[in-house]
């Protein structure tokens, strides 16, 4: 599959680590000729590539940089028909959510996309459960959201990819509820002073 991932900082560079051992991944970026970047696709088989022809030869878009940058990553490339998973959260300077019980940041994202099939996944985890989601021998769960029912099964597929158990948290108005996780790893995160934290449903049998 063709992946486009916008944004090369941690969690753009965890899933490009992750998607690059069975996917060809490009990264968009402003300089696609930047050295860290350079050097982050030649150590996974990756290629860098401006934001805008990232988006064209991709099938799905992963939008990884700061919520603050979207609009600008909006207006580089047609997203119709493109699977485009948010990564971002938006947080505003009090570090509370800027949107919440009547619309979500994936849901804003998504009606400035027309044509666009929009999923919020990706946002309520350390990098590092990118790099290794199983904790004693159990995957970490990550949550997704999405209306398109063709393209959640790429998505389940690639949070699967990675190692994560995908949990189908139902339509994009539930990107309300997956979005504040973020804000409940970090206050974990804080409170068992690690970041090797995850959330996992338990089911029973």
């Amino acid at each position: 599959m063709q992946i486009a991932i916008i944004g090369s900082g941690r969690i753009g560079a965890g899933l490009g680590r992750a998607w690059a051992r069975k996917h060809a991944v490009t990264f968009g970026a402003r300089d696609p000729a930047d050295d860290a970047l350079k050097q982050l696709c030649s150590s996974i088989g990756a290629r860098a590539a401006t934001v805008g022809d990232a988006i064209a030869g991709a099938e799905v878009v992963a939008l990884a940089v700061p919520f603050g940058a979207l609009d600008e990553v909006t207006r580089a490339g047609n997203f119709a028909q493109k699977i485009v998973i948010d990564c971002t959260n938006a947080v505003g300077p009090d570090r509370n959510l800027m949107f919440g019980h009547t619309t979500s940041a994936a849901e804003q994202l998504a009606a400035k996309l027309p044509g666009a099939r929009v999923f919020k996944s990706f946002n309520a985890q350390g990098a590092e459960n990118l790099a290794n989601p199983v904790y004693d021998g159990v995957a970490a769960d990550n949550f997704f959201c999405g209306d398109d029912p063709e393209g959640k099964r790429v998505v389940r597929q690639l949070i699967e990819d990675i190692g994560f158990e995908a949990i189908d948290a139902g339509g994009l108005a539930a990107a309300r509820l997956v979005e504040p996780l973020m804000l409940l790893w970090m206050a974990s995160s804080r409170a068992l002073g690690t970041r090797d934290v995850a959330f996992k449903v338990l089911r029973r049998k």
